[in-house]
């Protein structure tokens, strides 16, 4: 019998996942569809439960649910537990089990990021917001051994709830919160690489928040998002018009989805036949697996 597995989140028709995860249980001969479900916030309580009655054996989260998630399941690994944040869910015995492959997924992005492109050491990491996904990207970093951060939000007060939730005040000592109308008179200090986890909708022509910055010492940016048509985000193209490394989230989507096939199926996930599933989808070479 055909298992199933999917994608829940509000909207989801533009997730990828599907399409990556399809291939790999079909290149591993695996008995199973993977599909999306779209889930308003406000019935994510039932949604999960029937779910389970159609015997679905696992599912992602994207946004708007993470959180939410993170409240309503049996159990949860290390790592969701203090981001607080769920994005892989399995059937267990006793219930749903939360995971969180995002911060896997972005460590494992921004490691190749840093030895393939950048090459050289980086120190100190600047996150420009403090949504939901800077959760996970500030537990990566510092997991990663990063111990000086630096968020950039447009609510300084948003970034620090966030720091508290996270860290423990030892951690967040080393932690510097600044306003992002601030950039253009303070610049971006001894940071020299810049994590961009604001909306790409916000700036769809041009990244106008760093027109006035000093970028000198700033060796890679990396986009947290991407454009399924191939070209640059406008705050890639203005990495790019520095001729600093760039890349976009599109790595960091393939590994969190490749962990979250592994908790599934219990085996090594098929990045080649991901990878290639969204070039041929995205008409685009994104750098994967290079």
């Amino acid at each position: 019998m055909k298992k199933l597995y999917g994608v829940i989140g509000y909207p989801v028709s533009h997730s990828l996942s599907p399409l990556f995860q399809q291939a790999a249980m079909e290149s591993l001969g695996i008995d199973a569809a993977y599909v999306p479900f779209e889930i308003p916030s406000d019935q994510i309580g039932i949604a999960l439960k029937s779910m389970e009655v159609l015997g679905v054996e696992g599912f992602n989260v994207t946004i708007p649910h993470k959180e939410s998630v993170s409240g309503l399941v049996a159990g949860k690994d290390r790592i969701a537990t203090i981001v607080g944040a769920v994005n892989t869910v399995s059937r267990k015995a006793d219930g749903w089990f939360g995971a969180n492959t995002d911060v896997g997924g972005f460590q494992e992005a921004f490691r190749h990021f840093l030895h393939n492109k950048i090459k050289k050491e980086v120190f100190h990491p600047m996150v420009l917001g403090a949504g939901g996904s800077v959760r996970s990207v500030l537990f990566a970093l510092r997991e990663s051994g990063f111990h000086r951060l630096t968020i950039a939000n447009r609510s300084p007060d948003r970034a620090r709830a966030l720091l508290d939730a996270l860290f423990p005040p030892d951690v967040r000592k080393n932690v510097t919160v600044i306003s992002l109308a601030d950039l253009s008179n303070q610049g971006v200090g001894e940071c020299d690489v810049l994590i961009n986890a604001l909306s790409r909708e916000a700036f769809q022509d041009s990244f106008s928040l760093l027109d006035r910055v000093d970028c000198t010492g700033i060796k890679g940016f990396f986009d947290l998002s991407y454009r399924p048509d191939g070209l640059p985000t406008s705050f890639l193209k203005f990495g790019l018009s520095l001729h600093r490394p760039v890349e976009d989230g599109l790595r960091m989507l393939l590994e969190q989805g490749a962990l979250s096939f592994e908790i599934w199926m219990g085996q090594p996930a098929p990045r080649d036949i991901m990878a290639e599933a969204l070039r041929k989808k995205l008409g685009r070479s994104p750098s994967l697996l290079t």
